[in-house]
């Protein structure tokens, strides 16, 4: 049908507002301060039907690379959900503005992945199912690394006990709640320096069953008491971003993704 709505084709103000631009009045602003080439042509209506297959975007002689779907880096604070269901806790989209969540000619904004309601760090939000499935398929063995702080102290010849198993590929973690029993891939496990009483260390692992850093530290007689996630494969947490707040993904971020 010739009327039919394109995803890949949106308004020029509305994708320079998923990509950062706070109103359309800044975007109208912008087109009229800056030197804006669609396919070689100025372009200062902020209306224009931008179709991100097929044209090339100029920003002041600098290419951007256009993509259709929405991505976000958040930087998740404690005590809120990763859940789009009615719910009267704080959530993740509790913030985030109605024309992101569902933006015109997209499927909704949702998280790739989730993290524990008392986990902080990084999370992304996007539209882009695909995506989604690859960051959390444990076929891909995409890595997590989290940051962790321990209750208790662990010298030296303990740390390499933990490393040692971690490494090994044969934890075998106990049902816990709504996890089932299994036994944890190798994960890799470094000690910060930096912590003279041996509680903070660095987790990578390839998988992400329900809690499983806190029972992978409980099944070595030790509890997490503060978690945070730090990277995704190579893409690291902004720590520019506020807690609770989120940026766009840039174009070389999106490209490590993809």
């Amino acid at each position: 049908m010739s009327g039919e709505k394109k995803p890949y084709v949106i308004r020029l103000d509305d994708y320079f507002i998923q990509n950062g631009m706070s109103t359309y009045r800044a975007v109208r602003k912008f087109l009229r301060n800056n030197n804006v080439l669609i396919n070689g042509n100025v372009v200062i209506d902020s209306g224009y039907p931008l179709n991100t297959k097929e044209d090339e975007l100029l920003v002041n002689g600098e290419k951007i690379l256009l993509h259709s779907h929405l991505y976000l880096m958040m930087n998740k604070k404690q005590n809120t959900l990763c859940t789009s269901a009615p719910t009267e806790r704080e959530t993740v989209f509790s913030t985030i503005e109605e024309s992101l969540l569902h933006p015109e000619g997209l499927p909704p904004l949702h998280t790739a992945g989730r993290l524990d309601r008392d986990t902080e760090g990084l999370l992304l939000l996007t539209t882009d199912g695909k995506l989604s499935h690859k960051l959390t398929d444990p076929e891909t063995h995409i890595t997590k690394t989290y940051l962790v702080n321990l209750r208790d102290s662990v010298d030296c010849n303990r740390q390499l006990k933990y490393k040692e198993i971690f490494a090994s590929g044969t934890l075998h973690l106990p049902p816990e709640k709504k996890g089932a029993a299994f036994t944890a891939r190798a994960a890799d496990l470094e000690w910060d320096e930096s912590s003279e009483d041996g509680k903070i260390c660095r987790l990578t692992l390839t998988e992400g069953k329900f809690h499983q850093v806190k029972r992978m530290f409980r099944a070595v007689g030790n509890e997490v008491v503060f978690l945070k996630r730090i990277a995704m494969g190579s893409l690291h947490l902004d720590d520019s971003i506020p807690s609770g707040k989120f940026r766009p993904l840039t174009d070389e971020e999106i490209s490590i993704l993809l």
